[in-house]
Order: C-alpha cells, then structure tokens, then sequence
C-alpha cells in the first residue's frame, strides 16, 4: 500500500506546485491507477495558499483519505503537509518541499 500512499501525497503535491500564486482558484481530478484503484480529489488555490482533499478506493477494495495544504515560500517553491487516513483508521502524517529546477 505504500504506492497509495505516494500516489494520493502526489495528486496534491503536483496539482499545488502547478498553481501560481498569480491563479487563484479551484480544481478537482480522477484518475485510475495501473492496477486498478481510483482516486478522486478537489481542492482550492489562493494567494500562494493551496487546500486539497482526495479519496483512493483501492483495487481490492479498501478507502483512503487525503487531506493536504500547500502553500508557496518563494518563486518556484512551496512547501506542504498533509494527513492519509487508511481503511483500518491508522493515520500518516507528512510533509513535503517542491521547487522548480534551476531555482
């Protein structure tokens, strides 16, 4: 399940380093993994500040939450933390860097 776990920490870390300070609003994705699974999220963006949540129904069954925020400290460069719920209720706390390349 580690995969899942990237994979949903993923969909809010990229969806926030694409947004732009400068583009406030909101977005929301779908998208089928390579073994099956499904993961549905949305979220909003504003004033370097992004919020986002998501579901993975896994391919055997099984449902993760992901709740996230990101938030831009520079040009180029943000910063996010963000909490997965598995099915059995075990929680992972994580947090992340981003920045584009040559900044």
């Amino acid at each position: 399940m580690k995969a899942t776990i990237v994979a949903a920490s993923a969909a809010l870390m990229l969806t926030a380093a694409a947004a732009s300070a400068a583009e406030p609003g909101s977005w929301s994705t779908r998208w089928t993994g390579p073994h099956g699974g499904v993961y549905e999220g949305s979220g909003k963006c504003a004033d370097g500040a992004c919020q986002g949540s998501g579901t993975f129904i896994g391919p055997h069954g099984g449902v993760w939450h992901h709740t996230g925020n990101a938030h831009q400290v520079a040009p180029g460069q943000w910063t996010g933390e963000g909490q997965i719920v598995a099915p059995g209720g075990g929680t992972l706390q994580h947090s992340w860097t981003w920045h584009r390349a040559g900044i």
